[in-house]
């Protein structure tokens, strides 16, 4: 615990450097609390005034890639909201195999369910580039849902979206062909993190072949296989390090 104390003490440091090198206002993306703040899913349509009242609340850390976030069986209560970054969430299984079952981006959050249970942490949260979060208490997390009915919505719409995520995700597991599985798995993200392009929807969430494989329930080399595959049917394009969806009408 001591360890994980100091690494949250260094990264809390980096976070504060980006902090004020954000009050420079020189890039964009870079920019204070406030404007990150209002990017995520939790403050959709709250109020400016709403937005403000809260920022207090919330802490900017900058992860280093490969950094954990949070390990399985970890007691602590935080709530996380990525502003920029990527941040695998994974389960270990009973034989040590890590299992990724979210990737997740900028303007998403996690870490929710320590609002509703004092249980230990049932995931692994690891960054997978340097990423920016902001981290806010789960009691206070929890006080500022109960007096905001918008915020409190846009929790329940997360939850339930993961839910429907994990049982379409299930679904495929049990009928459908590798190939299907990876079209399912960047139209789900493409529902989030997806930007219109002319040849069709880009996702805006880099994976490798191995993460792609740790979601869909098989194997790189597997993937690797049915990517290509999936780019000579013209289902998918790969633009640089993205995949681009292309329209089913395009793609006959």
């Amino acid at each position: 615990m001591a360890t994980m104390n100091t690494l949250l003490a260094a990264y809390g440091e980096l976070g504060h450097r980006a902090d004020r090198a954000a009050g420079r206002g020189k890039d964009p993306l870079v920019e204070n609390k406030v404007w990150y703040l209002r990017q995520n899913r939790l403050f959709a349509q709250a109020s400016e005034e709403a937005i403000e009242n809260c920022e207090h609340l919330f802490k900017t850390t900058l992860f280093p890639k490969r950094a954990m976030v949070f390990d399985q069986g970890d007691p602590t209560r935080l709530v996380y909201l990525v502003k920029r970054g990527r941040v695998r969430i994974s389960r270990l299984t009973a034989d040590g195999k890590e299992v990724t079952v979210a990737v997740l981006g900028a303007g998403d959050l996690f870490g929710e369910e320590t609002m509703f249970e004092a249980g230990p942490r049932t995931t692994v949260a690891t960054c997978m580039e340097e990423s920016l979060l902001c981290t806010a208490r789960a009691d206070d997390m929890f006080a500022l849902l109960s007096g905001n009915p918008t915020l409190a919505l846009n929790v329940a719409k997360v939850l339930s979206g993961r839910l429907g995520e994990a049982s379409a995700t299930m679904e495929d597991l049990a009928y459908a062909r590798v190939a299907d599985r990876i079209v399912h798995l960047f139209e789900r993200l493409a529902g989030e993190h997806g930007v219109a392009v002319p040849e069709g929807v880009r996702v805006e969430l880099k994976l490798t072949h191995a993460d792609i494989a740790s979601l869909v329930g098989s194997t790189r080399e597997t993937v690797s296989l049915e990517m290509t595959n999936l780019v000579k049917a013209g289902r998918i394009k790969i633009d640089g390090k993205s995949v681009v969806l292309v329209p089913e009408a395009a793609a006959q």
